[in-house]
């Protein structure tokens, strides 16, 4: 027995221990947060986007190994360019899996990327300073609090107060999975980039081009976010580290690239900034500029006082990254500047580095305080924690409250089109639209996401059948064109006292007494569009090609003609079948001057064959392929979207960018 003088000394944990309490205990206060997710299968924020997201899982789940064209959405557009692929494939590898619904695994997903940001940020922040209690209150103020919710009024009274949570708010209504999957990474690829720049250890060169290519492949708006981060952190280190390892650094988004060009290739990526601008009215401008200047000088100034002031480099680089984010997203708010497209969507990026420099002033401060008064302290925090994380609990339950989906317009309207149309192109409004294919096969002349719209033709077509701007007693009349022009068999209205999330018609009686109804439910209604059949395909002569693009939505002028040839019974019927996904052929008793037209997108990649020899196949002014056959009788024409060209040379672009990513990992450092 030992001796009472000689008492067993107490074991404490190692450090390696220690940390991964932290790091569990911070997953553990997030996974309570969002206990409802994580086998969810139906909430009621049916206004959420995220439906969009689970039908792009079900789409790969229900195609394996056909994933080139996309149909469902804007007249068919590239799969590629639907959305950033990352999230959705792991979803879709979840589900087929384990055998579950796309929508379960889509939400154990949410709830997994949901639980493990503050754990990111955690790693991060004891990384730069190697202080284990430091990462753990910031990543807890991460957890617990939204500052956002200090700076913006507007904000506070969407959410219901000031001590709630935003960050799952965020999540749960506005379906902002991709982007919380993406800033798990965004710490991680912080760390990584400094043990390479800062610390010379070259394997994590490599890490840093697979996380960073992760987090593009996942979503834009935290790609934009890591931009920021990455500034930051060039602030904070730029008199200290070697200029060499810079140009070294350089080389990390090159490479990764090179990984994932084969998903986004070179068309897309330049595509972006354009679309996304185009999504919320941001103009690359004078003032666009001017006001990108004033950021700059902001940073520079910041940055040149914190280096008189021999600030700690994480203080440093937090604080810079709240200025760079803050500055997009609160003068968007505070201003109705557009520093960036989207800007109102970096509240959890400014969160996150505000919570990174205020939680470090105050590490600093509590390193002066004696004994006792850290001690009472650390007891008010936990009892704060726990008091705090059963109210965001509570919160989240009623925000994530489960429901019958049956029971909502989003399904009803969407069965009901699938019975009405039969496989014909409809127009569903708002939150239906959303939803629409998680439920149904049935194409859409709309869908989501803004970014992926192909053409500007589209969003004047949708803007106008909406709004009805300035179209007086003729509005039924233009949206009816339009409807026409983009092959839309049916179109679905809500009104003001529907359950549909957006109501999104300015006037949704116009169709009343002039369209038939093909089903009615409420304050909710789908209207056939009259025309010859369901087909897509139309013999057209050659003057009725849409051959000018309208400017705006009144200028119907040059859909006159097109419109015409659709409900002209002088010219021959055009049958349209599918193959799969990315084949179809098209059926008609032609004449040598007739050419077909094709109400679905054209994109490079697609060719036509006419009875086994090509035929040139060009876009019409809306953005539609047109065919000319140069064919007399029956005639068959055959459609195929090949992609195979950019495949092969993206390929290889992949394959290089593995070896280089293998080089840097086996490297001796």
């Amino acid at each position: 027995m030992p001796s009472p003088a000689n008492p067993p000394l107490a074991v404490r944990p190692s450090p390696a221990w220690r940390t991964g309490l932290a790091m569990a205990l911070l997953f553990a206060v997030n996974a309570m947060v969002c206990r409802r997710l994580w086998f969810a299968d139906f909430y009621r924020e049916m206004g959420s986007v995220e439906g969009s997201f689970i039908a792009i899982a079900r789409y790969i789940m229900l195609h394996p190994g056909d994933h080139r064209w996309f149909p469902m959405w804007f007249c068919g557009i590239p799969f590629l360019r639907v959305y950033q692929p990352g999230l959705h494939v792991v979803v879709a590898a979840l589900a087929s899996t384990f055998h579950l619904s796309p929508q379960r695994a889509f939400h154990f997903v949410s709830a997994l990327a949901y639980a493990s940001g503050p754990v990111a940020l955690f790693w991060l922040c004891y990384r730069l300073t190697r202080s284990r209690g430091y990462a753990l209150a910031a990543g807890l103020a991460y957890s617990l609090l939204s500052p956002t919710l200090l700076f913006s009024p507007g904000l506070r009274g969407e959410i219901g107060g000031l001590l709630l949570p935003r960050r799952y708010f965020l999540l749960v209504r506005y379906g902002d999975a991709p982007h919380m999957a993406g800033l798990v990474l965004l710490p991680l690829i912080v760390w990584t980039i400094d043990e390479a720049v800062a610390h010379g250890r070259r394997r994590f060169y490599a890490a840093s081009a697979v996380l960073l290519a992760a987090l593009v492949v996942m979503n834009w708006t935290a790609t934009v976010g890591l931009a920021f981060a990455l500034i930051a952190y060039f602030f904070a280190q730029a008199g200290a580290v070697r200029p060499v390892r810079w140009l070294a650094a350089a080389a990390i988004p090159v490479v990764a690239y090179l990984l994932i060009c084969r998903w986004i290739p070179p068309g897309i990526l330049l595509s972006i900034p354009g679309n996304a601008a185009n999504s919320d009215g941001t103009r690359y401008d004078a003032a666009h500029w001017t006001q990108l200047a004033a950021l700059a000088c902001l940073l520079a100034v910041a940055n040149l006082a914190m280096e008189r002031a021999r600030a700690h480099r994480a203080f440093r680089f937090f604080a810079t990254f709240f200025l760079c984010s803050a500055f997009v997203l609160l003068g968007r708010y505070w201003l109705g500047w557009s520093v960036t497209p989207q800007a109102h969507r970096f509240q959890p990026e400014m969160e996150m580095a505000f919570c990174g420099a205020l939680l470090f002033l105050l590490w600093r401060a509590w390193q002066r305080f004696p004994r006792g008064l850290r001690t009472a302290l650390v007891a008010c925090g936990i009892l704060m924690c726990a008091w705090q994380c059963l109210t965001w609990s509570r919160f989240a339950d009623t925000l994530a409250a489960p429901i019958h989906v049956e029971d909502t317009i989003e399904y009803r309207m969407a069965k009901a089109f699938e019975r009405e149309a039969r496989g014909g192109r409809v127009f569903a409004p708002g939150s239906v639209a959303i939803w629409m294919n998680l439920f149904t096969d049935t194409p859409q002349m709309v869908g989501c996401c803004d970014q992926s719209v192909p053409d500007l033709e589209q969003r004047i077509a949708f803007y106008t059948i909406y709004s009805g701007a300035n179209a007086g007693p003729r509005d039924e009349r233009y949206s009816e064109l339009w409807l026409r022009a983009y092959g839309a068999s049916a179109i679905g209205v809500s009104g003001p006292r529907s359950t549909e999330f957006y109501k999104p018609f300015t006037n949704p009686e116009k169709f009343e007494g002039r369209l038939p109804v093909a089903w009615r439910e409420g304050d909710n209604a789908i209207y056939r569009v009259p025309g010859r059949g369901p087909s897509l395909a139309h013999a057209i002569l050659p003057w009725q090609e849409v051959s000018r693009a309208p400017v705006h939505g009144l200028d119907v002028e040059p859909l006159f003609s097109y419109v015409a040839a659709l409900d002209d019974a002088s010219l021959p019927a055009a049958d349209l079948h599918w193959a799969n996904e990315h084949q179809f052929t098209v059926d008609a008793d032609l004449q040598p001057q007739h050419r077909v037209s094709v109400q679905m997108s054209f994109a490079p990649g697609w060719s036509a064959s006419v009875n086994g020899r090509p035929a040139p196949l060009h876009a019409d002014a809306l953005g539609l392929m047109v065919v000319e056959p140069h064919a007399s009788g029956p005639t068959r024409i055959e459609f195929t979207y090949d992609d195979a060209r950019e495949l092969r040379f993206t390929g290889l672009a992949q394959a290089i960018g593995v070896l280089l990513v293998l080089g840097g990992l086996i490297a001796r450092g």
